[in-house]
């Protein structure tokens, strides 16, 4: 799948990929905590968003969805493949109701007006000179720059859902902490 992640993410096509991550064969077949497979895809345009526990998979999956139809860039939410499939553990379900509730009607519209039509046809997927390319490639910019504001706003929505937090990032550590570690290596 990844040759076509590029044009999924270049055609700006909300979809979602969740991937049991897993270690790219190599020397031997190993499914334990590498995840090459999801980092070979960095470089593609999918936004990535990553579980850490089972529950989350189920509450992430939405932020995923969410935020891929209100931004027009598609996720890949991934969680590690030994984990989540050896796992015993019971987990709450959001329910389609409330989760319908959180979709941006306008955004699903103008998906759904931008799929190909006999009736109003488009061009798509020309060939380009580095000008013109690299322009177009710029462009798209714009779409990635609102990507941590919309996740982080449908995590709130989550959270208000289950009273489970969840943010883009987590600090963990002395809350009055003024300097990192980082620092400390200089």
């Amino acid at each position: 799948m990844i040759p076509n992640m590029y044009k999924i993410a270049g055609e700006l096509l909300p979809g979602v990929f969740h991937v049991s991550a897993r270690a790219i064969a190599a020397h031997a077949l190993s499914i334990f905590g590498d995840h090459s497979d999801i980092y070979a895809t960095r470089q593609t345009g999918f936004a990535m968003l990553a579980s850490g526990s089972v529950q989350e998979i189920m509450d992430l999956a939405g932020v995923a969805h969410l935020s891929a139809i209100k931004s027009r860039i598609p996720f890949l939410h991934f969680f590690d493949g030994f984990r989540s499939s050896a796992e015993v553990q019971k987990i709450e379900y959001l329910e389609m109701d409330d989760l319908k509730k959180l979709i941006d009607i306008e955004a699903l519209t103008k998906f759904r007006q931008n799929a190909l039509n006999p009736e109003h046809p488009v061009t798509r997927g020309t060939a380009q000179n580095p000008d013109i390319f690299f322009q177009a490639k710029e462009s798209i910019n714009k779409f990635y720059e609102p990507i941590p504001d919309i996740v982080n706003s449908y995590m709130a929505e989550i959270t208000k859902l289950t009273g489970r937090e969840y943010k883009p990032f987590n600090y963990y550590g002395a809350p009055d902490a003024e300097i990192s570690s980082l620092q400390w290596d200089q």
